[in-house]
């Protein structure tokens, strides 16, 4: 598969494509980050969650990340997961669960722009961090879109379930 270096040939290429393919086009992934200039919004309070495309067979998901922006321990409600880190630094640290609420930290991955990581549900719990002084871009390719999932409720111990929002659509601001 030749490169993909451009966020429109990505969406053409996802229309086009079955599933058992996204592994494939997510590894030849090189788009630089003006490709998503229309999509970059910042929220004050947390990283924003910033919809590029959703159809019923993936998703695109832009979240863009200010200085210590950190997402709870979450899982994908099933559904596999690539985050291509467009721009900055990003740290993923991965969890176990014992069935019973208690997590271990398995694995800790330091990402710089370009990196490719995958998490699935079956590979246990995950949560993304900017731990740098600068903003960063993530982009997240779902092989189905994700409504909901469960996320660690840190005060309670124990996972909830989440329904999702986006802070834009299509670049237009929704929250």
């Amino acid at each position: 598969m030749d490169n993909i270096t451009s966020l429109n040939k990505l969406i053409e290429v996802l229309k086009q494509s079955d599933a058992e393919n996204y592994v494939s086009i997510a590894k030849n992934m090189n788009i630089p980050s003006s490709d998503f200039k229309k999509f970059a919004h910042w929220k004050n309070e947390s990283y924003a969650r910033n919809c590029i495309i959703k159809t019923p067979e993936f998703e695109l998901i832009l979240i863009c990340w200010k200085k210590g922006d950190c997402t709870p321990i979450h899982g994908h409600n099933e559904q596999k997961c690539w985050v291509y880190l467009v721009e900055g630094e990003m740290t993923e640290l991965r969890y176990k669960s014992d069935g019973e609420c208690n997590l271990t930290e398995c694995n800790k991955l330091q990402m710089k722009a370009g990196d490719l990581t995958y998490m699935h549900d079956s590979m246990g719990f995950h949560l993304l961090q900017n731990c740098e002084e600068k903003e960063a871009m993530t982009l997240h390719l779902y092989m189905k879109p994700v409504d909901t999932c469960m996320v660690f409720n840190d005060s309670d111990k124990c996972f909830d379930y989440r329904i999702l929002n986006f802070h834009t659509i299509d670049g237009v601001k929704q929250i």
